[in-house]
């Protein structure tokens, strides 16, 4: 009996001797998730609903004011002067996204509150902690820098809560800016109080599309809107009927293979160029350009030029507002790769979530290349190269590289050109504003069990496909041989998609009535 108790000791010894070797790389601490921009509720100080607003029929608000806008647009033609045809969208835009813009303080209106205060919930676990159980709510038409102070005082609410030491941090699109303004503002505070940190679809480096919005520099990329209207035409049921659908996708692949895309392209840019001055900047000022909060996501390099455009003659009014979006971009964004080394070499690890294959919003210079529908890859993942949307990368540039460890299956990504290459991941057919339990969890598990990619135990590449939990990628798929496919066999698809089209017609079996879902 003696022995056998002597045995069964030695074995609970060992066992426990063996345990901290074994939960080393396991660091359970709660999370904090920090939503995206326009996702909460806002109410004024009467309690009206500011934000989404309710009752308004987009479509049928545009088609009232479409045949008006488009008289005043061949009357700024003839006078060189579109500030009519401003006046006449600006009313449709306000109901459309509700009055909700700052005024040129910058500051939020007094009394104005969101759905639920940053603290709506707290509940008491000191395990098995979730990405959602401590979700800071906060209004998100405000500076990065002032949410950032209410994210410092949620972080120690949440410890009290918990009883843990520190916390990790998930911020997804917009609200990994908050948590970048954080980690600039308050360093000694982030060091002391977070374990690690996850960007989900970050929009820290900035969104394209928004910057050539509010620099206008509209460039049409006929590439990227073959991309953009094949996709959602084919994807998003715009056009219900199928012979129809075939014949306008058809049509718009001639069109950019013949290059005849682009010089209907050219002429919208032009006609851009001549009404943007008159129209951009008095629209944009009281809707997506009235919220500091999307300041933070202009790129960088177009910062200056977009204030200086929107705010042309308005400098003194909006003086306030210029302070604080000049404040984050030569305190926070100029200095971003900085401090993430900065708080990498002092112990917090990075983990950079991006999600690909979507065409990007076809409005600036880059947007054929790799995207989550809103956001470049190349930013997202802070550096990582990638191949135009449809596309893979090329034999040669594969070639080039000493090692292809860091290669996206589908040779679609080389993460080895990331800031931080070993704790980058990536997904695959996820769209910017899905954000389902199976990426969020996977974000949890990464950062729960200080992973990195050479560590194997996860993939650095994964796809989506609509269930709980992401899958590897297997190899190269139909993209790759999509590049081979002979230029005539657009012409045959065109002309197919004329005779099913006029056949059908002919026949009697087609109707515009109910034709767009």
């Amino acid at each position: 009996m003696k022995k056998i108790l002597a045995i069964m000791l030695t074995v609970i010894l060992l066992f426990a001797a063996a345990l901290p070797a074994t939960a080393a790389g396991y660091n359970e601490y709660p999370t904090i998730y920090i939503l995206g921009a326009r996702v909460i509720n806002l109410y004024s100080a009467d309690g009206t609903k500011i934000f989404p607003t309710e009752d308004v029929d987009a479509a049928e608000l545009i088609k009232e004011v479409l045949e008006p806008c488009l008289e005043k647009a061949a009357a700024g033609v003839v006078t060189n002067d579109y500030t009519q045809l401003a006046q006449e969208l600006h009313p449709v835009l306000i109901k459309i996204f509700g009055d909700i813009a700052l005024d040129g303080s910058g500051e939020l209106p007094e009394g104005d509150y969101t759905e639920r205060p940053y603290n709506y919930y707290l509940p008491k676990k000191t395990s098995g902690y979730g990405t959602h159980d401590y979700e800071m709510s906060y209004d998100w038409r405000e500076s990065p820098l002032d949410t950032a102070e209410t994210l410092k005082k949620y972080i120690e609410e949440v410890k009290a809560a918990t009883g843990e030491s520190k916390v990790n941090l998930l911020g997804r699109c917009y609200g990994a800016n908050v948590v970048q303004a954080y980690l600039t503002k308050y360093p000694e505070h982030a060091l002391a109080n977070v374990d690690d940190v996850a960007y989900l679809s970050a929009s820290v480096e900035g969104i394209d599309a928004l910057g050539s919005l509010f620099s206008g520099d509209i460039e049409l990329n006929d590439e990227a809107v073959d991309n953009f209207a094949d996709y959602f035409l084919e994807n998003k049921d715009v056009i219900e009927d199928e012979t129809l659908k075939a014949l306008v996708t058809t049509t718009i692949d001639l069109l950019n293979y013949t290059k005849a895309l682009g010089l209907t392209g050219d002429a919208l840019e032009a006609f851009v160029n001549n009404v943007k001055a008159d129209v951009f900047p008095y629209l944009l000022k009281d809707t997506f350009a009235g919220y500091v909060s999307y300041w933070s996501m202009v790129p960088a390099e177009q910062y200056e030029k977009a204030r200086d455009f929107i705010f042309a003659g308005a400098e003194e009014e909006y003086a306030g507002f210029i302070k604080k979006i000049d404040d984050y971009h030569y305190n926070v964004q100029l200095k971003i790769e900085e401090t993430l080394k900065e708080f990498d070499s002092k112990g917090i690890d990075f983990y950079m979530l991006s999600k690909y294959n979507f065409p990007d919003m076809p409005v600036h210079e880059n947007a054929a290349y790799q995207s989550d529908g809103y956001t470049l890859v190349e930013r997202q993942s802070f550096g990582a190269t990638c191949a135009k949307y449809g596309e893979v990368l090329s034999d040669k540039y594969i070639s080039s590289l000493a090692d292809t460890k860091y290669l996206s299956p589908d040779h679609k990504i080389d993460a080895s050109t990331c800031l931080f290459p070993e704790t980058s991941y990536f997904v695959k057919d996820m769209y910017h504003d899905t954000f389902p339990y199976a990426i969020n969890s996977f974000a949890l598990r990464l950062m729960n069990n200080e992973a990195t990619v050479s560590g194997g135990e996860y993939k650095q590449y994964y796809r989506y496909d609509g269930t709980s939990e992401l899958k590897e990628i297997e190899g190269l798929d139909e993209d790759a041989a999509k590049q081979e496919e002979p230029k005539q066999l657009i012409f045959i698809r065109f002309f197919t998609a004329i005779l099913n089209f006029f056949t059908k017609l002919f026949k009697g079996e087609f109707s515009f009535d109910g034709l767009f879902g």
